[in-house]
């Protein structure tokens, strides 16, 4: 039995993400097993969202942030790690100048992923679990400043997209509809033809909400909708008092299971599976994937470039 030590530091919009996995190499089969994971709401996307550029102090918590993470990584023997930012970071006007200067003070390369890219970490995501070659799956990550989609069938990824709506991207009422009347577009499009789809989530609302009823990995759409009224009713400062949510975490849980809501309408889903990954979860099974090249059909999937 072979053991490996992962790590993955995902910068979103609202949080950058530390996850360091074991990786055992069992019967010729990875298991990957989380050990640490910290989070921190640092929130680049009110900066980028705002003003489309990340301000002077967000650069330099960022860098001071993810040189303590380097030192985690460190501490605890990590292997091979990678940085990967999204939406926030992507859309920033200045988004060089902030990756150079983190290099510069830190030595940390930040890869600044697009969005097949994302994508495709959510979809590697599916490494792992009992796929039905009969389902459509259509995975759906909800971030601070996007919602994406991957539909995977008959083990392979059919099509994917990434829209302009997150927990704290703020578009105004015309944009927000077109982007939702977009999605919605999107979903028919590529399910019509589709049968037995289930929608799989990911992100950290959906897996808190799932903790939270725990539901250990499926939701039904009424009680989601019966949880959301119910929190959408509380204040914030409720809401972390009655759940022991961060103050974070209460501010974004509600808009958060609005989208999915919306996403699983318009899929005509009729639960969210809720297998607690996340973008951070695909880096690792990516860098897992480069490093051992056991298997070329995962190879496959795990190729962005084609």
């Amino acid at each position: 039995m072979k053991t490996k030590r992962l790590g993955a530091i995902d910068i979103g919009s609202s949080s950058v993400r530390l996850l360091i996995s074991d990786v055992i190499d069992y019967n010729n089969e990875p298991y990957f097993k989380k050990d640490i994971m910290v989070r921190i709401p640092l929130k680049l996307g009110e900066d980028t969202f705002s003003n489309g550029f990340i301000s002077d102090v967000k650069k330099e918590k960022l860098a001071l942030l993810l040189s303590s993470f380097k030192g985690i990584l460190e501490v605890n023997d990590v292997d091979r790690w990678k940085v990967c930012a999204t939406s926030a970071l992507r859309e920033a006007s200045n988004r060089w100048e902030v990756a150079n200067y983190v290099f510069n003070e830190t030595g940390i390369e930040i890869h600044v992923i697009d969005t097949k890219e994302e994508a495709r970490y959510i979809l590697l995501n599916s490494m792992g679990r009992s796929i039905d070659a009969e389902k459509a799956y259509l995975f759906t990550d909800v971030g601070g400043g996007s919602t994406d989609l991957v539909l995977f069938h008959q083990m392979q990824e059919i099509a994917y997209e990434s829209f302009k709506l997150g927990t704290i991207r703020t578009l105004d009422k015309e944009t927000e509809l077109a982007e939702w009347e977009r999605l919605k577009n999107w979903v028919s499009e590529h399910c019509k033809s589709l049968s037995k789809i289930v929608m799989v989530g990911s992100g950290g609302n959906i897996n808190k909400v799932d903790s939270l009823l725990r539901r250990k990995g499926r939701i039904k759409r009424e009680e989601l909708i019966s949880f959301c009224n119910k929190v959408r009713s509380m204040s914030v400062e409720e809401r972390v008092m009655n759940y022991n949510m961060n103050l974070n975490r209460a501010t974004e849980i509600v808009p958060a299971i609005q989208i999915y809501l919306k996403v699983m309408k318009a899929a005509k889903a009729l639960a969210v599976e809720t297998p607690i990954i996340g973008v951070s979860d695909g880096i690792i099974r990516d860098l897992y994937l480069r490093r051992s090249h056991t298997d070329s059909s995962l190879l496959t999937v795990a190729n962005s470039e084609g």
